[in-house]
């Protein structure tokens, strides 16, 4: 074989390997999300994780040294989608910030009861959230996000009080706490009920808007 065909040859073999490893950590990364959403962090191994993806017990190992070390890689590749619904609302906040942030809450919910990812990463991040380990690198991504959550409600709260929507004297970033947690707490109570007398996304939207309600300085 010629000089250059062999080097041609090594470069796609090595590319395709690449590829086929990223493939397989990614096909890894999707099982790990499912397996500890539906059964919880405890109750799954790294080798029952490994037989679903449909490679061996030390491939798994190849890519993530421990279950630590596969979760904090979750949390790095999978997040929630307020980005999204913050770009599709924020064009509205300048004329009503309360009725954009209402609709920015309510659409990042909707889209975590609707999309199987958001829903996985949901739960094991934050319904499951007392079964996650104690690691440095994962509470500080988990604690970037928030901040950037929050930040995001902020900014809405900020421009609802520049329009006179709410107290001069309320303090933002209290409240987008306060915001960020009736979500979530709404979220967790679609997910576990049982109730079908009224639609999911009726439930969400109608809680978030007696909460936002709440902060309008016209029902004083």
């Amino acid at each position: 074989m010629l000089p250059n065909l062999a080097i041609k040859k090594e470069s796609v073999l090595a590319r395709r390997s690449r590829e086929e490893a990223e493939q397989t950590r990614q096909l890894l990364l999707e099982t790990a999300l499912r397996h500890y959403a539906t059964y919880g962090i405890h109750q799954t191994s790294l080798k029952a994780i490994a037989a679903d993806a449909g490679v061996t017990h030390g491939a798994l190992y190849w890519h993530f040294k421990n279950r630590d070390d596969l979760i904090v890689a979750l949390a790095s590749t999978y997040t929630l989608p307020f980005e999204r619904a913050y770009m599709e609302h924020l064009q509205a906040i300048d004329q009503d910030a309360l009725s954009a942030l209402a609709g920015f809450l309510t659409d990042t919910a909707k889209v975590v009861l609707r999309e199987t990812q958001a829903s996985f990463t949901f739960s094991v991040f934050y319904q499951r959230r007392a079964e996650l380990p104690e690691v440095p690198a994962l509470n500080e991504i988990l604690q970037s996000e928030r901040m950037l959550w929050l930040d995001y409600i902020d900014r809405f709260l900020k421009q609802a009080r520049k329009q006179k929507q709410i107290r001069k004297k309320t303090k933002s970033q209290p409240m987008a706490e306060v915001l960020l947690s009736q979500m979530f707490g709404l979220l967790i109570l679609c997910l576990w009920s049982e109730d079908e007398s009224a639609p999911v996304s009726t439930l969400i939207a109608t809680g978030i808007e007696n909460a936002i309600r709440g902060l309008d300085a016209t029902k004083d």
